[in-house]
């Protein structure tokens, strides 16, 4: 046992440098702090707007005290707002054509770009959740998260619907514990700490980044003072000296190749409770806006 851990003593060297380097990327990764907010057009401070009367007081002060902390963490706003009121005729009077399930996005974008949101200009960087509790005529209740700034490039459609998911896991059961996964889970994201970093494009691989380079460059400087030691010869391991060749055939006797097609499914797919994607830019003002959409 004494042996076997002599000669892997450097591996295990590696994995616990690797280990404390990337763990102190993300200590500071995830405890950076923006300062000060720099908008100073926004139109209100309020971030929790509670229209659909889902919260109760103390939940929706606990969400303001969670959403300060976090803006300043991910130097991006972040606003909730609750509705349970149908907005077909508000979503249409905009876009004539604008499907069911888009209805609240449309609300959406209009919300952030009139107050003005962004942590560091109007219509900046930040994040906004729209939760309808209303069951529109197609018998569904629609959710959409809209992404501006930074999170837009941070995030990919699997990484909002991964979000979403979290979301949804609790709205049903408890609204407050559905808000707050959404706050968190946008930090984590935002901060490359989180359960959805994979889903996020590659955004944050610097960490992986590091830490791949830090173990090539070892096993490079390791096994090149190792290069040209030449233990072995070609008669090393063969009896008298002299080795001995022995004639041995393999005979192919028959040989079938076979094709086969194997079909695969070219269209994108999606969760079942998907009611859209990210936005194509021609919406709003000026295309500012991703976001992605939720039915239940």
């Amino acid at each position: 046992m004494k042996q076997y851990v002599r000669y892997f003593k450097w591996y295990f060297v590696l994995v616990g440098l690797l280990a404390a380097v990337y763990g102190g990327i993300l200590l500071v990764h995830g405890s950076s702090d923006f300062g000060e907010r720099r908008n100073g057009e926004c139109l209100t401070e309020e971030r929790v707007f509670d229209y659909g009367g889902v919260l109760s007081e103390k939940e929706e002060r606990r969400l303001r005290e969670l959403i300060q902390r976090r803006e300043r963490q991910t130097g991006c706003d972040i606003v909730l707002v609750t509705l349970n009121e149908s907005l077909k005729e508000y979503a249409r009077g905009k876009e004539p054509d604008v499907p069911y399930g888009e209805f609240v996005r449309v609300f959406a974008e209009d919300f952030y770009d009139e107050n003005g949101f962004g942590y560091d200009k109007p219509v900046g960087d930040g994040v906004l959740l729209v939760d309808n509790w209303y069951r529109e005529d197609d018998g569904n209740v629609y959710t959409w998260l809209c992404v501006v700034g930074r999170p837009d490039l941070k995030y990919g459609l699997e990484g909002m619907n991964c979000l979403l998911d979290n979301v949804y896991r609790y709205v049903e059961r408890s609204p407050y514990r559905a808000y707050r996964t959404y706050i968190n889970e946008f930090y984590h994201d935002m901060t490359g700490s989180g359960r959805n970093t994979a889903y996020l494009a590659g955004k944050d691989a610097l960490p992986f980044a590091v830490a791949l380079a830090g173990m090539l460059l070892f096993l490079v400087f390791h096994w090149s003072s190792k290069k040209g030691q030449k233990t072995v010869t070609a008669s090393t391991y063969v009896e008298g000296g002299k080795p001995r060749l022995y004639r041995k055939e393999d005979v192919l006797v028959n040989t079938v190749v076979t094709k086969r097609r194997i079909q695969t499914d070219g269209g994108h797919g999606g969760r079942s409770g998907s009611v859209g994607g990210r936005s194509s830019g021609t919406h709003g003002h000026g295309g500012h806006h991703g976001g992605a959409g939720r039915h239940r």
